[in-house]
């Protein structure tokens, strides 16, 4: 874990509140896992005195991709950053995704929840991706996205149908799954309500299965215990205990996880 000022490369708006930034940092970089998080400060003082909380979108060599959308004073902060702009980063934090190496993994992403897949396919060998979003002019990562469909690697999905096969992902997830077996790994990182169905998926079809859990992370080590999620625990009195999605997660198994 590393605590430093970098040097912005890029911050451009992918779709309108939607935005990739990339840095350089051969130190960040060398100690990424596919899954891990970043914890972002802009501005300096008390200006935005949490950090918020990014998934690593990708590295490649030394470069840095993450992937966030403008929900308050931080990221709006953040998004109106300039190439050669220094801003302050935390981390790798959290811990990661299996490396997979000998079955196939097939990813779901929902909206801005395909944050933390580019590294992901870039790292396996052998993997699908299910991307849903409600709109077309949601889309993010297209060009790449795109790509993958044509290749018959990539699966998307939007809820009006202006984009791909109308309907959720989830049921696209479920409906290749009957078709190609359960011989495989599920990733999944997007809205709850997403979440909850494919860990249902991944139950029902007894399949390994892996959630990014999305929670605000103000401080990412453990400190402020503002992001607990209830976790199965068999060795406790009321089978559960409360688990910090930071320091335990983000990554935690779809069985493991409870809804409420």
């Amino acid at each position: 874990m590393f605590l430093k000022d970098v040097i912005i490369e890029a911050n451009r708006e992918l779709k309108p509140g939607n935005f990739l930034l990339s840095f350089r940092d051969s130190e960040i970089a060398g100690e990424s896992k596919i899954g891990q998080f970043l914890e972002l400060k802009a501005g300096s003082g008390n200006e935005n005195l949490l950090r918020k909380p990014i998934s690593i979108n990708d590295v490649d060599g030394d470069l840095v991709t993450i992937i966030y959308r403008v929900v308050g004073k931080g990221t709006d902060r953040l998004s109106q950053y300039k190439k050669g702009d220094t801003f302050s980063v935390l981390g790798p934090l959290g811990n990661s995704f299996p490396v997979i190496k000998d079955k196939e993994v097939l990813i779901v992403a929902g909206g801005i929840g395909c944050g933390p897949f580019s590294y992901v396919m870039r790292t396996l060998p052998n993997w699908k991706i299910f991307y849903g979003m409600k709109d077309a002019c949601e889309f993010l990562l297209e060009d790449e996205l795109k790509a993958h469909e044509k290749s018959g690697k990539a699966f998307i999905t939007t809820d009006n149908g202006s984009y791909g096969d109308k309907g959720f992902v989830t049921q696209k997830l479920e409906n290749y799954i009957k078709e190609n077996g359960t011989d495989k790994v599920i990733f999944a990182c997007g809205p709850e309500v997403m979440m909850k169905a494919v860990g249902n998926i991944a139950i029902k079809y007894s399949m390994e299965a892996y959630l990014s859990l999305e929670e605000y992370m103000g401080c990412g080590i453990g400190a402020c215990v503002g992001c607990v999620k209830k976790i199965k625990n068999p060795s406790k009195k009321d089978g559960w205990e409360y688990k910090k999605v930071c320091k335990d997660g983000p990554i935690f198994r779809a069985d493991e996880v409870i809804w409420e």
